[in-house]
């Protein structure tokens, strides 16, 4: 009896590590630990996001959109509404991240020690490509405590939920 429960354990594990469609039918995906190290050109990084993220719902890690190119058709990453670790935007091409659904960005890791979400160098500097619109349409917030004793204190905007 101990061994059939092991099992399925193990398989349900294995179904989230694959991306499969777990619990509510949501798509579970793995994130990444990369930061801002690539391997391959932009249409590799491509790919490697398109693999990872197609039809994903919850990335149980980091969402690190890095070195994408202009041309990047990324509406696939649309279906993402759960991120558990950071989100890391940076040194791409493209005009417009369509993270619509985006509602929760954890934090549970943060990128650099202190960021669960970070956009940086989105431009191409000898052209017009660059970042225009991040659609975090859904997005809420909640600001850290701070402790009183920080000077100047950090900006943080709530956003009430909807």
């Amino acid at each position: 009896m101990r061994a059939k429960a092991a099992l399925q354990v193990l398989g349900f594990l294995l179904n989230l590590a694959g991306g499969s469609e777990v619990g509510n039918s949501q798509a579970v995906c793995p994130g990444t630990l990369n930061g801002l190290s690539v391997t391959g050109d932009a249409e590799n990084q491509y790919q490697t996001l398109y693999k990872l993220y197609e039809r994903c719902e919850v990335v149980m890690g980091n969402l690190e959109i890095v070195l994408t190119g202009h041309n990047a058709d990324l509406s696939f990453l649309q279906w993402i509404r759960e991120v558990t670790g950071y989100v890391l935007v940076a040194m791409n091409e493209f005009s417009t991240l369509p993270l619509p659904n985006l509602r929760v960005v954890r934090g549970t890791q943060v990128y650099d020690g202190k960021f669960a979400v970070f956009v940086m160098l989105n431009y191409h500097t000898n052209s017009s490509h660059a970042l225009r619109q991040l659609r975090f349409t859904q997005l809420t917030g909640q600001c850290p405590p701070i402790p009183s004793s920080l000077a100047p204190p950090p900006t943080c905007r709530q956003v009430p939920p909807r």
